[in-house]
């Protein structure tokens, strides 16, 4: 007759008493580890779990710090940016008033250089052998609620006290045939342009605005005729009734570009239904971005691979771990209160290589699928030498965020797709006076770390204004002579930016542009000049 053994039994009960006591064993030591094993990797989790919070922990608490450091610095005197530019000068340069935030920051020597521009300046501060750490350029918040967010609550999506996409402007008569000998574009020294509008006062432009820029309606034939001449003779002008781009800035609402940049669990991407997602916004891959700090509004930008903090101190920026979405939650509050220019603000970033438009267009981004022209590979009005450029570069601004000046060597076409910003260009020859980095290995190289706005600041009785470093008191003495035209660039239009012209820029509203580079032309103009005049500049003489 056949046993039946138990479930438990494996066959070791027809086996002598000692092959039953070792299975028996075998089983009571299964039944004890199982258990203790799991209990380890319990407990190792929680170790591990409590590992990466003491880790958030002490970067939020540097984070604090960090901030609360850079604040007191806006806030605190030094003295050593009095000294000249010779000497080993501190970092922040400003002034304190009772423990009152300074009104001003001035710059830093160490990236502005001498009025002669020897070039032995900058060997000072910079070395072949340094190690950058991501810390010294990066903050992060790790969603933690920042101090802004409650009065950005209280004060709502207000609009901006003055929308300048509404404002009065006058435009000059179409002038198919460019003047020559310099009567195009007509220039005026920067002092006149800040004593008109001083750059700060964002709610009093001069009214109406006149524009002095040549404006080419894009769907006027003869119009697109004048300006192709224009720019072949690399001239500065703008075009608009723009389909492609009015179509983009009626898309481009926050929720469109948060569903595009954010990932985060609680974002737009993350709470919708998936289908549903894709047929409101499109089924694009997700587009990159990034935040950008600075302690007021003034944003001097920089190669970070060049920047020794040991030698150069902390930089003039630091890069954040924002959402869009919360960007976008300042940028508003901007708008709604007119935030003050010293307090601190924010810029965000995002861009398309050039080797997106070669693969298939399910894997092109939103920007590429919203802007066509801008990508294309094939020559059209605004990317007209493809195989030259360098992808597109996105810049969203916030009201008072201005930029530095600069110039970039290629030929540079930028669309506003919302809000307006305030361009002041100069060309190539009056490089001399705007204190242009011009060392290669410098990394401020192309900028200017001159805060034009300070101009007038010159003839200023306030107390805080006599700590402005002597250096930059000089820079902006040859500064406010310099030459330029400004131009309000808002929603809609497209702005051409020669090779090598210098652009200064003010974000008056929350805004959005994009532009695209159709390669270098290095002649320029023999009225303004090009490469050349901006390789010498600042030469010893």
């Amino acid at each position: 007759m056949k046993k039946r053994y138990s479930s438990l039994d494996d066959g070791g009960a027809d086996k002598d008493s000692g092959r039953l006591y070792r299975r028996k064993r075998k089983q009571v030591v299964n039944a004890v580890m199982i258990p203790v094993l799991l209990i380890v990797v319990i407990w190792f989790l929680i170790q591990v779990q409590h590992h990466v919070s003491d880790k958030l922990d002490k970067k939020r608490k540097r984070n604090k710090i960090l901030m609360k450091a850079m604040r007191k610095k806006f806030q605190t005197n030094n003295d050593d940016h009095r000294g000249n530019a010779e000497g080993n000068v501190g970092n922040s340069g400003n002034s304190s008033n009772g423990g009152v935030k300074s009104k001003y920051r001035w710059v830093d020597l160490r990236v502005l250089p001498p009025l002669n521009n020897d070039h032995r300046w900058f060997k000072k501060f910079l070395h072949d052998d340094f190690e950058t750490k991501k810390s010294d350029f990066k903050i992060e918040y790790h969603d933690e609620r920042l101090e802004w967010e409650s009065s950005a609550e209280e004060a709502g999506d207000k609009p901006p006290s003055v929308d300048y996409t509404k404002i009065e402007y006058r435009y000059p008569d179409p002038i198919l045939h460019p003047p020559r000998d310099g009567e195009y574009p007509m220039l005026e020294p920067m002092e006149t342009l800040f004593e008109r509008w001083p750059q700060d006062d964002i709610d009093s432009p001069p009214l109406p605005f006149f524009e002095k820029l040549q404006h080419f309606d894009f769907k006027n034939r003869q119009h697109m005729d004048a300006a192709v001449r224009y720019r072949d003779l690399e001239f500065p002008f703008k075009v608009y009734n723009i389909p492609e781009i009015e179509n983009a800035g009626q898309k481009w609402t926050d929720e469109y570009l948060s569903y595009h940049f954010d990932r985060y669990t609680g974002s737009v991407r993350g709470k919708m239904n998936a289908k549903d997602a894709k047929e409101k916004f499109g089924d694009m891959p997700p587009s990159s971005g990034k935040a950008q700090m600075s302690k007021d509004s003034f944003f001097a930008f920089f190669n970070g691979k060049n920047w020794n903090v040991d030698t150069l101190g902390e930089p003039p920026t630091m890069d954040t771990d924002l959402t869009y979405e919360k960007w976008a939650k300042h940028a508003r509050y901007a708008d709604a209160v007119g935030l003050a220019s010293n307090e601190m603000h924010y810029y965000w970033q995002s861009g398309v290589p050039k080797h997106e438009r070669d693969a298939r267009e399910s894997h092109w981004s939103m920007i590429s699928h919203d802007l066509p022209s801008f990508g294309d590979p094939e020559p059209n009005f605004f990317s007209f030498n493809p195989k030259e450029a360098k992808g597109i570069q996105c810049r969203f601004g916030e009201r008072g965020v201005t930029a530095a000046t600069h110039y970039d060597g290629g030929r540079n076409m930028v669309g506003m797709i919302t809000g307006a910003k305030r361009y002041i260009l100069s060309p190539p020859n009056e490089c001399p006076k705007l204190g242009i980095v011009n060392h290669r290995r410098h990394p401020s190289y192309r900028h200017s770390m001159l805060n034009f706005g300070h101009i007038n600041l010159l003839k200023s009785t306030d107390e805080e204004v006599t700590d402005m470093p002597d250096l930059e008191r000089q820079w902006l003495e040859r500064s406010k002579d310099g030459m330029a035209i400004e131009t309000v660039l808002k929603a809609g239009e497209v702005l051409y930016i020669p090779s090598h012209w210098f652009h200064y820029i003010t974000s008056l509203q929350k805004s959005a542009q994009c532009n695209v580079r159709s390669g270098r032309h290095t002649d320029g103009s023999p009225e303004f000049g090009g490469e050349e005049e901006v390789t010498i500049c600042g030469e010893e003489d």
